[in-house]
């Protein structure tokens, strides 16, 4: 539990860190990376990069519009059936962020045990 934890932590920063200098897709990238490195095991992976990444995209988007007011958020929301909650926009962002970067995580760890 504590590992989990530790890894989580670990991608969401570095994810963040990277985010700020490189495009969307390097956040996976570096994460497949660190999973390789730290020798993940494959059970268990995908959950690890889902939580970090959910985390990572929904602070990163919020992070975002409020250092930038704007009223894209809202119009988005609108836009897709969520009835106008920028709340909700936020989770669709952490989950599509979470799928990402779960995938990432399982497939760096998969290249591990080859």
């Amino acid at each position: 539990m504590k590992y989990s934890l530790g890894l989580i932590l670990v991608f969401v920063v570095v994810g963040a860190l990277i985010g700020m200098y490189l495009p969307w897709y390097a956040m996976g990238i570096s994460a497949a990376v660190i999973a390789y490195i730290v020798g993940m095991k494959t059970k268990g992976s995908f959950i690890v990069g889902f939580v970090a990444g959910f985390i990572l995209w929904v602070f990163a988007a919020y992070y975002t519009v409020l250092g930038h007011p704007s009223t894209l958020p809202g119009r988005m929301a609108e836009l897709l059936p969520l009835k106008g909650q920028v709340s909700l926009l936020y989770v669709v962002t952490g989950i599509i962020g979470g799928l990402t970067t779960g995938l990432w995580v399982w497939a760096g760890a998969r290249l591990r045990q080859k």
